[in-house]
């Protein structure tokens, strides 16, 4: 044990440990400020369910269809009430009884009323007694390892342990080069 103590490599790491320890904003830096990230990132990107999409039907027969499907929420109102609520953004699809079928007004370009589309179709056309064509199911998977935040901490902190090691490295430096003048 006394052979290692008067290790040059003992004495050097030993003391290397100790400056460290003496510099709280390196420690806030290095392990504090990542674990915080870390957990703030988990937050903002926790898994959670999917979202209900709002939806405005013109009768009560279509808004009992779009409230069968669970990704959809309707309510009844006039077309003109409809279009006002879908410019708007307080819904994103208005469906609209017609003579022949049903019309569908929502903006193409937002991807959420296309999805609020199709559900809605897809509702209707259940309601009304299509059948589907071929039998499917559905097989969820929720991959452990999969999310954002379980890549994102250990990038955190290699990137945080290498730049306090390379900005260690150059103030050392500094340190000496001061010393030397």
């Amino acid at each position: 044990m006394s052979s290692l103590r008067e290790s040059s490599l003992y004495q050097l790491t030993s003391m290397r440990f100790r400056l460290f320890l003496r510099e709280p904003e390196a420690l806030f830096w290095i392990f504090i400020f990542p674990i915080l990230l870390a957990v703030g990132l988990g937050i903002a990107f926790r898994n959670r369910p999917a979202d209900v999409l709002q939806a405005g039907a013109t009768s009560a027969q279509l808004m009992e269809a779009l409230n069968s499907d669970k990704g959809l929420t309707a309510a009844t109102m006039d077309q003109a009430e409809g279009t006002h609520e879908l410019a708007t953004g307080r819904i994103l699809l208005l469906a609209i009884q017609g003579g022949g079928g049903v019309a569908y007004k929502y903006d193409d370009t937002n991807p959420d009323a296309r999805l609020a589309r199709l559900l809605a179709d897809r509702a209707i056309q259940k309601a009304a007694g299509q059948k589907e064509a071929r039998q499917s199911s559905n097989d969820l998977v929720h991959e452990t390892g999969a999310r954002y935040i379980d890549f994102v901490v250990p990038g955190l902190l290699g990137m945080n342990l290498m730049g306090s090691a390379i900005w260690d490295l150059d103030f050392q430096s500094l340190r000496r080069g001061k010393r030397n003048c």
